[in-house]
């Protein structure tokens, strides 16, 4: 038994312990409430001003979006009732279905919608594609608009319906005309959750409420789009940072929803007969290293070279479970098994652990010993472990590495800093992100290279995958594979940021729980308690 299984099996003893010390035999919970135990703790909960998946997934409780994908990957209306496309493709003409009300009583009108998608257009990639080639965003009555393009933009409908961070999710007109780089004052949504806000103790729990004013679409539940129905009238989404007593709660009937097991404690919960342990996402979560390009000494391309020079994948993917089934070594940056996940040869590019051939390109890039800032999300099950390798591979070639460990939460927003270290900010951490955004180039935020300003958490700037990027926004579906490829190897040829496999998380959940929807996104619809 290792160290990490044998501590993780002491708090979990201890959790149980103390649970059984608080109550006598767990007291069934009442079935119109359901809780779930996040693997993360929501600090921020403006979806369009943040990019971290826990208030993207707080924005599915509480809002709804215009279009939305079913299990297929297939475009269907959500919000929109009809819509039409000129012969031309430059008049896009949206039609509200009717009954939709805000979580105020007030109804959605299509100003709201308008100044919905104008705000998420500052934040988003493909959102701020769209508002460059659009003359013109305007409502044309009280439950229509229409969006008119300069130049034909074969993605208008599929950004409307994009489930990665950011959503577009709409919003009351007078939430939304705040600037997108300001986060909003109010939570206001149409979804079938409102968020009691009176509730909310960041750190420990947020609370939502069925909203009874939700009309749902007729159509059956499939994946984010169809009828999203709130069986519970209250959902409460619980922060436990310890995985096993998180776990030891799901035993005892505290929580009815673990959404990351700690990988250790898995056959223990696999052995209660009250606990259903699957995984909900078909493809996993993609791991990877982000590097800071901006200051030194990453925005050294030889330096970013020497750290992928000392990635061996199944070394990453090992310390998060021991059972291969749960995750997959893959080169691409679209996630393997998916539309362009082509799993590139480990000698096709870069990729293959030398710790001596990493030496050899950190010397040559001119690093002299200078302080690398790595961040350490120390409550996070996926994130802490990577990290614990990072360290050892950095220091291992030779680099003056200090750890910065704090909550994830608190190291999200420190990536957002864009300030020196000498200043508070940052130079490498690892990420993860899910397959809604990366399997598709032009979503893939990660691969965004248009610099500060005009590209994700770590700024690249590089002009070859940018003009990639615009291509495959133009190109027919039969060229868009060739280009997807051409941006991998650009990627791989800047040293971008690390790829460290593909990981599939399994979640855990009582056994009276139905309903619960296959997806990467916790969402919570159509569940209900038996």
């Amino acid at each position: 038994m290792t160290s990490r299984t044998f501590l993780s099996r002491i708090a979990f003893a201890a959790g149980m312990f103390a649970l059984g010390a608080l109550s006598q035999p767990a007291v069934a919970q009442d079935n119109d409430t359901f809780r779930f135990a996040a693997a993360t703790d929501i600090r921020v909960i403006d979806p369009i001003w943040s990019l971290e998946y826990n208030t993207r997934n707080h924005g599915y409780l509480v809002y709804d979006t215009l279009f939305s994908y079913d299990s297929k990957f297939q475009i269907k209306p959500q919000m929109v009732d009809s819509w039409t496309v000129s012969d031309d493709k430059l008049e896009y003409k949206f039609k509200l279905r009717p009954g939709l009300t805000w979580h105020d009583g007030a109804p959605v009108t299509a100003a709201d919608c308008v100044a919905s998608i104008k705000r998420w257009g500052q934040r988003d990639s493909i959102g701020q594609a769209l508002i460059t080639v659009a003359s013109e965003i305007k409502a044309t009555g009280a439950d229509t608009f229409e969006i008119m393009l300069k130049e034909p933009f074969g993605h208008v409908i599929s950004a409307l319906a994009k489930t990665g961070s950011p959503v577009p999710f709409m919003m009351p007109e007078r939430i939304a005309k705040t600037s997108g780089f300001e986060q909003i004052k109010e939570t206001i949504g149409s979804g079938p959750f409102m968020f009691a806000r009176d509730e909310w103790v960041p750190g420990d729990k947020a609370v939502y409420k069925k909203f009874r004013g939700y009309k749902p679409r007729s159509e059956p539940s499939d994946f984010m789009s169809g009828g999203k129905v709130a069986n519970v009238e209250r959902m409460e989404w619980l922060f436990i940072p310890n995985g096993a007593t998180a776990a030891a709660s799901l035993m005892a009937g505290e929580v009815d929803w673990l959404e990351h097991p700690p990988s250790d404690l898995l056959p223990t919960l696999q052995k209660d007969k009250n606990i259903v342990v699957r995984a909900v996402d078909p493809y996993g979560m993609q791991t990877m290293l982000r590097f800071n390009h901006i200051h030194p000494p990453f925005d050294n391309e030889k330096v970013r070279r020497a750290v992928l020079q000392t990635i061996d994948q199944g070394e990453y993917l090992r310390v998060l479970s021991d059972d291969k089934r749960s995750w997959e070594q893959c080169r691409s940056f679209y996630f393997c098994g998916t539309k362009f996940g082509r799993d590139f040869a480990p000698g096709e590019l870069l990729f293959k652990k030398n710790l001596d051939e990493a030496k050899k390109t950190l010397a040559e890039s001119g690093y002299k010993g200078e302080k690398v800032v790595l961040l350490d999300a120390v409550d996070d099950a996926i994130l802490h472990p990577i990290t614990v390798v990072l360290f050892d591979n950095l220091k291992s070639i030779g680099m003056n590495v200090e750890l910065r460990a704090t909550d994830g939460a608190t190291i999200f927003a420190l990536m957002l800093k864009q300030e020196p270290i000498t200043q508070g900010g940052w130079s490498i951490g690892p990420q993860y992100a899910d397959s809604t955004n990366y399997s598709v180039p032009f979503l893939n935020n990660a691969l965004r290279a248009g610099g500060v300003g005009k590209a994700s958490i770590g700024w690249p700037k590089n002009d070859e995958i940018e003009a990639l990027r615009a291509a495959f926004l133009k190109a027919p579906e039969a060229e868009q594979p060739a280009i997807a490829d051409s941006m991998q190897k650009a990627a791989y040829a800047a040293s971008l940021y690390g790829l460290t496999g593909q990981y599939k998380q399994l979640t855990a959940h009582r056994n009276n729980v139905e309903g619960l929807i296959d997806s990467p996104i916790p969402v919570f619809w159509n569940v209900r308690k038996k």
